[in-house]
């Protein structure tokens, strides 16, 4: 009996990879990191998965359920530092995490304006937030105070995020002289204040900035106290 030649295969290239929940946030990260969010579709995901868009829904209901499980994985990722002995154990720890979180949506240009646009819910974002609770705790934070420095943070977090994309690359000195240059040439009979202080807005670097703006955060939250409820909300106030 003659043996039969192996059947050859109709298939040009080799099977796809198994689509799941993980190889689709792979796929929208690595776009993210190439291209942005804002250039980011399900088509280009997909694409990237070798499947179609219709293929996605099984797993994201739309575009904006998808970025927010993206940032999500995000805040999986960051590194939660603990504090350590003395007085200033929960604020350097507080800072560094903040920081942390800071690079780590800032490697994803735009996923900062994705995180000023949602509530998280996502357990990434209960495991970010229940570590800078727990710090907050070991500083004495009254709860109430430490749900509102929550907020804050994360506000803070995803703006310095998103500044980072839309300036690109940090000031060189060229940027930084013409902005020197313009506040030279202000009207100091108008401007006195600014015109006598000006290498003391130009001079920081984004770094100084970031790590200012950090420590006044931080030292509001311990200094506050009791005041933001005793004194009532601004709008009462007006």
């Amino acid at each position: 009996m003659a043996v039969r030649d192996e059947p050859v295969s109709r298939r040009e290239r080799p099977a796809k990879p198994a689509l799941s929940r993980r190889s689709i946030l792979d796929a929208a990260l690595t776009l993210i990191r190439e291209r942005g969010v804002e250039s980011v579709s399900l088509r280009h995901v997909a694409e990237r998965v070798q499947t179609g868009p219709a293929s996605l829904y099984a797993y994201f209901a739309s575009r904006d359920v998808l970025l927010e499980h993206v940032l999500d994985d995000v805040y999986g990722t960051v590194e939660l530092v603990d504090a350590g002995a003395g007085d200033r154990g929960w604020r350097d720890a507080l800072a560094g995490t903040i920081v942390n979180t800071i690079d780590a949506l800032g490697r994803y240009p735009g996923l900062g304006a994705v995180a000023l646009g949602m509530i998280p819910t996502l357990p990434g974002a209960l495991r970010l937030a229940d570590h800078e609770l727990g710090l907050m705790s070991l500083g004495g934070i009254p709860e109430a105070q430490a749900g509102l420095a929550i907020d804050l943070i994360a506000q803070f977090v995803a703006a310095t995020a998103t500044e980072r994309t839309v300036r690109g690359a940090p000031l060189g000195a060229p940027e930084r002289d013409a902005i020197r240059d313009a506040f030279r040439s202000a009207d100091p009979e108008r401007f006195p204040h600014l015109v006598r202080s000006v290498d003391a807005l130009t001079r920081p670097t984004e770094q100084e900035r970031r790590d200012f703006a950090i420590q006044v955060i931080i030292a509001g939250i311990a200094g506050a106290g009791g005041s933001v409820w005793a004194a009532g909300p601004a709008s009462a106030r007006a």
